[in-house]
C-alpha cells in the first residue's frame, strides 16, 4: 500500500490554541493584594490577555481587594468548579498555606494548586521577561519613528558626545558629505566641514559655548565651495542633560542661509539705492532748473549794449558762479546716480596683481616699498571688476600721497565674515581724529587740487556693488582702507529659498 505522501501540515491536523490561564485564588493574605494590583495594571492586562483570575475562594465575612471586587466569590469549592470551567490554577493565597492539603484532595487531576509563594515567583519571572520585552518593543518603534522624523528634516543635525564626537547623525549629512553613517561615527564634529569651517565662526565656538553654559548657542559659519562660491551656515547647539542634570550630549544643528542672507542683502541694498534716486531726482527739479534760468538771464545780461563796464561785471561773475554751481551739481547728481556696475565674478587676487604692476613704478619714483600679501585660494567676489579696479587705485593714489617722504605700502586679499576684501594700508601721516568722520563725505578734501570725490566715490560703488569700506587709521602712524564685496554665493544663478 502506498503511503500517502501529500498529508497536511501538523498545523492543521492540530491546531494550536492559545493558552488561556484560569486561576482561582483561595483565602487571603499579602500575595492576593500583589496580585490584585498587578492584574489592575493596564500595561500588565495587555502583556497578558491570555491569564486572568476567574473566582475567589473566600470565608463569608472577608472582603477581597479592591481591585478584585467585581470577580465571582464563593464560599465552596465545588460550586466554584462548576461555574467556572475555564479555572486551571487553584492557589492558596494565604501565609502559612492552610488550604494547601484540602485542595490538592478535592481539586480534578487535570487542574493545578499552587501556594503563595509559587504563584508570586511564577508572575515575578514572566511578568520581567513580558514587560522587558514590550518595553524592548515599543523602544523599538519609538526609536524609528524618531529617526524617521529627523532623516525628514533638511538640515544638517549630529548628536554630540562632550568632547565633540559624532555619536549620530541623520541621513540629510550622508546625502551632503557621502559614505556610511559608521565613517563618521567617532569623529570630531569639526571633521565633517574642516578647520575652515569652524574658523570662520563669528564668535565663541557654540560647542563650547554649550559646553561652558550648559544652554542653547548659536553662530553663523561660512563654507568655501571647491568651485570658489560662498554658503551661510546658522549652527545651532542644544544640550542634553541626564536625570542627575550632567550634561552628556550636544544636539547640533547646521541651517544653510545662503539664500535668506542674499535676499536680506539685495532688499537692503534696494532700498538704500531707492534713497539716493530720490536725492537725485530733488537735485534736478528744485535746484538745477532755477540755476539754468539764473545762468541764462546773466549771459543775456552781458550781450546787452546797454550795460556799462561795472555792470557788465556783475553780470560776469554771475554767470561763472552759476556755471560752477552747475558742475557741483552735475557732480552730485553724478555720485547720486546709480553706476549700474556690471554683476560679474571678481577675482580680488588677480586685481591686485594687475593694479600694483601698475602702480609700482610711481612707487619707486616716491621712495615707497611695496608690498603684496594675498590669500590663496580666495573665493570669487560678485560685483563688477573693472569699478573694484578703479576702486584700489584710487587707495592706492591716495596711500602715496599720505606718504610724500616715503613708507611703507602693503596690499592683501582674504575672507573675513563681512566678505572677501581688499585692504591697503600705509604709514604714512593718518588722518587728525576731528576730520575722521568727514573723510568718506562728498567734495571733502585736504588737497589743494580735486573735487574731493575720491573716497566718497569709492565708497559709493563698493557699496552699490552689495560691500562695504572700513577705515582704520592712526594719526602719525598710518592710515588702512579694506574693501569688502560679497562673496560669490551658489544661490546666486538659483531663485533664493527661505
Amino acid at each position: 500500500m502506498t503511503a500517502n505522501t501529500h498529508q497536511p501540515p501538523l498545523a492543521e491536523l492540530h491546531p494550536v490554541r492559545p493558552v488561556r490561564l484560569g486561576i482561582a485564588t483561595v483565602g487571603t493574605g499579602s500575595s492576593l493584594e500583589l496580585l490584585a494590583g498587578l492584574f489592575s495594571r493596564t500595561d500588565f492586562r495587555q502583556a497578558f490577555p491570555q491569564v486572568c483570575i476567574t473566582a475567589l475562594l473566600l470565608d463569608d465575612d472577608t472582603q477581597p481587594p479592591a481591585g478584585l471586587a467585581h470577580i465571582p466569590r464563593y464560599a465552596q469549592l465545588a460550586p466554584l468548579l462548576e461555574a467556572q470551567p475555564l479555572t486551571t490554577v487553584l492557589a492558596d493565597m494565604t501565609e502559612d498555606g492552610r488550604h494547601m492539603a484540602c485542595l490538592r484532595r478535592e481539586a480534578p487531576p487535570r487542574m493545578a494548586v499552587l501556594d503563595a509563594c509559587t504563584v508570586t515567583a511564577f508572575f515575578s519571572i514572566i511578568t520581567s521577561e513580558q514587560l522587558c520585552r514590550t518595553c524592548h518593543v515599543h523602544l523599538s518603534h519609538a526609536r524609528t519613528l524618531f529617526a524617521a522624523l529627523i532623516d525628514q528634516i533638511d538640515e544638517d543635525i549630529l548628536l554630540l558626545d562632550a568632547e565633540g564626537r559624532i555619536t549620530d547623525l541623520n541621513k540629510k549629512v550622508l546625502e551632503r558629505r557621502g559614505g556610511a553613517k559608521e565613517d563618521w561615527l567617532g569623529r570630531y564634529c569639526c571633521d565633517l566641514e574642516g578647520q575652515d569651517f569652524c574658523s570662520t565662526c563669528q564668535g565663541a565656538c557654540p560647542f563650547e559655548e554649550t559646553l561652558r553654559t550648559g544652554a542653547k548657542a548659536e553662530q553663523i559659519h561660512t563654507r568655501v565651495t571647491p568651485e570658489g562660491k560662498v554658503s551661510y551656515h546658522r549652527v545651532y547647539t542644544y544640550p542634553v542633560h541626564d536625570e542627575h542634570g550632567t550634561l552628556t550630549r550636544v544636539i547640533e544643528m547646521r541651517r544653510d542661509i545662503t539664500g535668506r542672507t542674499n535676499m536680506e542683502r539685495k532688499l537692503h541694498q534696494s532700498e538704500k539705492m531707492a534713497a539716493i534716486g530720490e536725492l537725485a531726482t530733488y537735485i534736478a527739479h528744485e535746484i538745477r532748473n532755477p540755476l539754468f534760468a539764473i545762468g541764462g538771464f546773466a549771459n543775456a545780461l552781458l550781450r546787452s549794449p546797454s550795460l556799462d563796464d561795472n555792470a557788465r561785471e556783475k553780470a560776469r561773475i554771475i554767470l561763472e558762479e552759476s556755471r560752477r554751481l552747475d558742475t557741483i551739481l552735475r557732480s552730485t547728481m553724478n555720485f547720486a546716480k546709480p553706476s549700474d556696475p556690471r554683476r560679474g565674478d571678481v577675482d580680488m587676487n588677480h586685481i591686485v596683481r594687475d593694479t600694483m604692476w601698475l602702480m609700482r613704478l610711481n612707487d619707486e619714483k616716491r621712495s615707497i616699498t611695496t608690498g603684496v600679501d594675498l590669500t590663496e585660494p580666495l573665493p570669487l567676489a560678485r560685483g563688477d571688476a573693472d569699478m573694484t579696479k578703479q576702486c584700489l587705485i584710487n587707495l592706492v593714489k591716495n596711500a602715496q600721497e599720505a606718504m610724500p617722504r616715503g613708507g611703507s605700502l602693503t596690499v592683501r586679499t582674504g575672507m573675513k565674515q563681512r566678505g572677501i576684501f581688499i585692504q591697503v594700508e600705509d604709514t604714512g601721516t593718518g588722518i587728525p581724529e576731528e576730520i575722521r568722520e568727514n573723510v568718506f563725505s562728498p567734495f571733502f578734501s585736504t588737497k589743494d587740487k580735486g573735487a574731493g570725490l575720491g573716497l566718497a566715490m569709492t565708497k559709493k560703488l563698493i557699496e552699490e556693488m552689495g560691500g562695504a569700506v572700513e577705515l582704520q587709521t592712526a594719526e602719525g602712524k598710518g592710515t588702512s582702507v579694506t574693501l569688502f564685496l560679497q562673496p560669490l554665493l551658489t544661490v546666486d544663478d538659483a531663485p533664493a529659498a527661505l
